[in-house]
């Protein structure tokens, strides 16, 4: 079950890219969205005929999580926790001057319609076909299984990208450390590119102040080896850091700005490869302390992100890098 690379873009600005502005988006609808209750319906009514099993206009297949959420020839679909700034929401509103509005035949999507989708990408997209085709899927689409695992918020993206993107995998080769646990795995990186950082991480799942944690297993690695947990990450190449070395034999807190990685602090540990080690980050306000088995290692303060943002998994060049689900305290 692999996991590859998610598309989700952000539209910046008062007045929409696609020329509608705020005041036009029909308001989100004000209750929890169910994908089979309320969306489904609209989609296979309205979308379906174009977007789906017979035929995928422009690229698109809406019938298959993964493929909706890899978008179509135009680009990604949806941003997920932003539903006015989506394309599809654009697009049925007739907002973007190059394309008809969407569906082009027949009438509109209504403002209640448009809602309920807005509503569902803002609250993550959640997807909860179990009739869906997963024989088909798995069978199409092996390496886009993890969604179903991991949740449709989560995207593979790279910090100074060279070459292919990393794969991530939900692993059942790999033995997790507790009963129960799920295992996350870097399996290939695909490059040995010493200034890429390699990223599995969710925008939606917003984190300020608390704690994350997660166990962590190197695997293999030439140039590089281990990983660790990134927080308050605004975008791929903005976030928090900290990550063990079992080659360097330390631990490091940074923070990545506009894809510039500066250290914080650092730590002396020994931590052998192939082996579980519990990462621990606390974030209050500017004060930070990183822990590894329980051991308190670093204690630092920094102002440079003080707003939340997405959390997610980090390794670097060609680490290849087993973690267990992180843990959020809030």
């Amino acid at each position: 079950m692999k996991f590859t690379q998610y598309t989700f873009s952000a539209v910046a600005g008062l007045v929409l890219a696609f020329g509608a502005t705020a005041q036009d988006v029909p308001p989100a609808a004000a209750i929890e969205v169910d994908f089979v209750q309320h969306i489904k319906p609209i989609f296979e009514a309205r979308c379906f005929e174009c977007h789906g099993p017979e035929k995928q206009k422009s690229g698109l297949r809406m019938d298959i999580q993964a493929d909706l959420m890899k978008g179509g020839s135009e680009g990604p679909a949806m941003t997920a926790g932003d539903g006015a700034n989506s394309l599809m929401v654009q697009l049925l509103l007739g907002a973007n001057e190059d394309f008809d509005r969407m569906p082009p035949e027949g009438d509109p999507l209504t403002p209640e319609q448009i809602g309920l989708i807005r509503a569902w990408i803002d609250q993550g997209i959640k997807w909860n076909d179990t009739a869906a085709p997963a024989a088909a899927v798995a069978e199409a689409h092996p390496e886009k299984a993890m969604v179903e695992a991991l949740g449709n918020a989560w995207k593979v993206e790279a910090t100074h990208q060279e070459g292919p993107l990393a794969t991530w995998e939900v692993s059942t080769s790999i033995p997790a450390p507790d009963a129960g646990a799920q295992v996350i795995a870097l399996t290939a990186p695909n490059h040995k590119a010493g200034a890429t950082y390699n990223l599995l991480w969710s925008p939606v799942k917003k984190f300020l102040n608390g704690a994350i944690s997660a166990k962590v297993k190197a695997i293999s690695g030439e140039e590089d080896q281990g990983g660790g947990l990134i927080w308050r990450a605004r975008n791929k190449d903005n976030y928090y850091v900290a990550r063990y070395n079992p080659l360097e034999k330390n631990l490091r807190l940074y923070r990545v700005v506009e894809a510039n990685r500066d250290q914080i602090a650092s730590a002396d540990i020994e931590v052998p490869a192939d082996q579980w080690a519990e990462l621990t980050i606390t974030h209050q306000d500017n004060l930070i302390t990183c822990s590894l088995n329980g051991q308190k290692l670093i204690e630092a303060t920094d102002d440079a992100h003080l707003k939340p943002g997405g959390i997610g998994y980090w390794t670097k060049a060609d680490a290849a890098t087993a973690f267990t689900e992180i843990a959020v305290t809030q």
